[in-house]
């Protein structure tokens, strides 16, 4: 069932008519008669009706100058504009030691890398011109081993170098193993 809001007594509009005066004699006798029956009702007029007299008996705002809200608006540009600036050179400052700093790490780390990877050519090098030098001189002096020792000459080639097949040997089984495990889970 709906409610008239005019005539309802719980309803916001009659709250406004009854602070702002606008009630009849009737209406406001009723109103009387309602406050004196519920209590929530009369709590809430006392505090709303105390609420209204503290407002009317608080002084008047103060007259603000006629640029007050130029000056306020120009305040804040500013400060907004300068926090911008102040970050952007706190994240340029924070990027500009990050890159630094990382170019450091990166030099260092790139010498010990060319390090490295220098020895493990130069090792390299060594092992295969011995290997040579040994298959070498093993065709030379007995021609009936030559094809055994170029033979496990390519099979070790083909083990020990990267990518080789004992490299992908080893990948194809890790990966099945870890697919047995997987179905097992």
């Amino acid at each position: 069932m709906l409610r008239d809001p005019i005539s309802d007594m719980h309803s916001e509009a009659w709250w406004m008519r009854a602070l702002d005066g606008e009630l009849s004699g009737a209406e406001e006798r009723a109103w009387q008669a309602h406050l004196a029956q519920c209590l929530s009702c009369r709590q809430e007029w006392a505090a709303l009706t105390h609420m209204e007299a503290l407002l009317r008996t608080a002084p008047p705002p103060p007259v603000l100058p006629a640029d007050f809200t130029a000056r306020t608006v120009t305040a804040i540009t500013q400060k907004q504009r300068l926090r911008s600036l102040l970050r952007f050179l706190v994240g340029f400052m924070l990027l500009a030691l990050t890159i630094w700093m990382g170019l450091g790490y990166c030099n260092i780390a790139l010498g010990e890398l060319i390090q490295t990877v220098g020895m493990v050519v130069s090792s390299r090098q060594i092992l295969f011109a011995a290997l040579m030098r040994t298959l070498v001189g093993l065709a030379l002096t007995v021609k009936t081993f030559l094809p055994l020792i170029v033979g496990i000459a390519a099979a070790l080639f083909l083990l020990l170098a990267p990518n080789s097949v004992l490299a992908t040997v080893a990948m194809v089984r890790f990966a099945q193993k870890r697919q047995a495990r997987s179905a097992t889970a």
